[in-house]
């Protein structure tokens, strides 16, 4: 500042060019001061303004020219006391004395007036005034007037331009609003459409023609018509063969085909007109098409279910005519074997024969209903193995056992021979596998009047844990001709040997389903005279049997010497039978109609037991364990259904 005091201070950061041969003499006199070299004054005055730097060391006149030019009223300077004044020379080389007394002479030659204007030029800035109208009225006048004659042709040429231009801006505004309603108007319609001239190019569409094709195909669409890769072609031939005959007919020709647009083959219904223009010698074609590939689908879908629908009218009748003669004919045996009981005169050897066959025909009859249950799980899909580990020679040796008494009585020998490893297990579902087994076994005896039926089992291992069940049943009966092979294993179906017993016809399409099921499979091969072969092949698991561990026999349960038990059903007889049978046991029998009275009895008497039907009217029997339970009743209870539905079940049990 101007102000202050003009000496350098302590801790001062001062910046000095370092070619000065006064920086020793200032490092000396201000030794507290940090002395900064750098390569030239001018670039170090915009770091003093910057406060980089507190000052710069530098000539008077080039201190004065800088700061009167470039940083007025921002930088100061002053005179550092006690130090000489500069001395300016040039230098040269030390071989070069010529061009030093060549300089000396020139500077000896400037007269003392021309160094002290160069001086003045250094030590204050001059105010120089220039007169702008002078140095450019010349050419101010010549512009202003070439601008005034540009300006006034402009403006009548402008002027005539633009009654042109109004017209036609008017006649192409037209044109546009009409080339935007038509483009608008073709490309708001969802189906594909375009034009095609006389040579078959296609030379205009809507965006649902483009965007009805991949990127690769529309390439493809947009190909003259003749062209072998236009997904057109076809159309563009049979529509010359069509319209080429006239030019004025404007009836619309329509036709179904299948066209490829990149991703599938789809249908449309293809239409196209001929269209004269007044201003051309030719016409053009104006095309497009409706997809109706979903329509075709839906045609078609209707067709097959249409046709479903049919074939299941046609097995539904053909059930129901079954099943009435299958389930007509064991009751009509029943209720002839009632109506000989209800009379007086049987003996008692007659009374248990007839009771006797009565009981086996509705086992019969039982069994059949299971059969048809069976089916409708499997053609559901809704039939649920059960896999676990099993002794499958065990298995197989019981299930013979218990045919062994059918096969004494008709004289043929049944055995039972396995080859299966000792102490090993096989994962299937016991149930499903007994089912298979004891239906074929029963075929073979039912058809075998003589000789033998033989049962084989072995294993075929595959690895450490896999393995191949291999069963054969082979028996010495009639036989199957190729035709009844063919139509054994369909519903109802049954051999002329199989119309003289009885049967639905259900077994062996159940057994074949079944061991699908188990991903195995079932064969047979037959000749008439001769007998009958079947042989199962199953995938199973393995695994070796670990010797069971002899436990402690518990102690028995001892249950009261006279339980008393409640029963709950809508049905009268089947009530007075379940009574009856409790009664025969031992048992006090209460009864209810329904869930309501049940309730009631339970909250005022003790029960050991409930047993409830599941079905009840004003109370079902779900409702009457929901009941109970929320009173924290822990009353055991049995539910009796004749639904035999596997989600029955699973609704009682949850």
């Amino acid at each position: 500042a101007p102000d202050s005091e003009q000496t350098l201070k302590k801790g001062m950061k001062v910046a000095i060019p370092y070619y000065y041969e006064l920086h020793s003499q200032l490092k000396e006199m201000y030794p507290e001061v940090e002395w900064i070299k750098v390569d030239n004054a001018s670039a170090a005055f915009h770091k003093v303004k910057e406060g980089e730097l507190d000052a710069l060391v530098a000539t008077q006149l080039n201190s004065r020219y800088m700061i009167d030019h470039y940083y007025p009223n921002e930088l100061y300077h002053f005179l550092i006391p006690g130090v000489q004044n500069a001395s300016l020379s040039f230098a040269f080389p030390r071989g070069e004395p010529e061009l030093k007394d060549i300089i000396n002479k020139a500077l000896n030659a400037i007269p003392p007036s021309e160094v002290l204007r160069l001086t003045e030029k250094w030590i204050k800035m001059p105010n120089v005034t220039i007169d702008t109208w002078d140095l450019y009225s010349e050419q101010f006048y010549i512009v202003t007037t070439l601008s005034v004659l540009l300006v006034g042709s402009s403006l009548l040429w402008g002027f005539y331009l633009l009654r042109s231009v109004r017209r036609r801006e008017v006649i192409q505004g037209d044109l546009e609003n009409q080339i935007s309603f038509r483009k608008a108007l073709s490309d708001s319609l969802p189906n594909p459409t375009y034009v095609v001239n006389w040579q078959g190019n296609v030379i205009s569409h809507n965006s649902a023609f483009e965007h009805y094709f991949t990127a690769d195909y529309y390439k493809n669409a947009m190909l003259p018509l003749e062209n072998s890769e236009s997904p057109f072609k076809d159309v563009f031939s049979n529509t010359h063969e069509v319209t080429a005959e006239t030019k004025e007919n404007r009836t619309i020709y329509t036709q179904v085909f299948e066209i490829d647009n990149g991703i599938e083959k789809r249908c449309i219904n293809h239409w196209h007109t001929l269209c004269n223009l007044p201003a051309s010698d030719h016409a053009v074609y104006i095309c497009g098409w409706q997809d109706i590939t979903e329509t075709r689908d839906l045609i078609h879908a209707l067709e097959v279910e249409r046709n479903k629908a049919i074939n299941a009218t046609v097995a539904k009748s053909q059930f129901l005519a079954t099943m009435s003669h299958e389930i007509r004919t064991p009751i009509s045996s029943i209720m002839g074997f009632l109506e000989l009981l209800s009379g007086s005169g049987l003996s008692k050897e007659q009374r248990v024969e007839a009771i006797s066959l009565a009981y086996a025909t509705g086992q019969s009859l039982l069994g059949l209903i299971g059969e048809i249950l069976d089916v409708d799980k499997i053609e559901s899909g809704n039939y649920q193995l059960q896999p676990q580990w099993v002794d499958i020679p065990t298995l197989v040796q019981n299930t013979c056992h218990s045919f062994g008494a059918i096969a004494a009585s008709k004289s043929i020998a049944l055995s039972c021979s396995s080859t299966f490893p000792e102490h090993y297990l096989v994962k299937l579902d016991p149930q499903a596998f007994k089912q298979v087994l004891s239906n074929l076994l029963s075929n073979a005896l039912k058809f075998t009047t003589e000789g033998a039926v033989k049962i084989t089992t072995s294993l075929v291992h595959i690895d450490d844990n896999h393995a191949v069940i291999k069963m054969t049943i082979m028996d010495s009966g009639s036989g199957l001709s190729q035709e009844e092979q063919q139509q054994l294993f369909k519903r109802y179906s049954q051999t002329s040997a199989g119309r003289q017993q009885t049967g639905s016809g259900l077994g062996l399409m159940i057994c074949k389903e079944l061991i699908k099921n188990m991903q195995g499979d079932l064969s047979l091969e037959s000749h008439p005279g001769i007998g009958t072969t079947f042989t199962i092949t199953i995938p199973v698991e393995i695994t070796q049997q670990v010797a069971a561990v002899e436990a402690k026999a518990e102690q028995p349960i001892t249950l009261p010497e006279k339980l008393s038990i409640l029963i709950a059903d809508d049905h009268p007889t089947n009530r007075l039978l379940l009574k009856r049978q409790l009664n025969l046991l031992g048992y006090d029998v209460d009864e209810a109609t329904d869930g309501v009275q049940a309730l009631h009895k339970v909250s005022m008497q003790h029960y050991d037991l409930l047993i409830t039907d599941v079905n009840m009217p004003n109370m079902d029997g779900f409702e009457l364990t929901r009941k109970l339970r929320e009173q924290n009743s822990s009353l055991p209870i049995w539910g009796l259904t004749a639904n035999a539905q596997a989600n029955e079940r699973e609704k009682g049990l949850n």
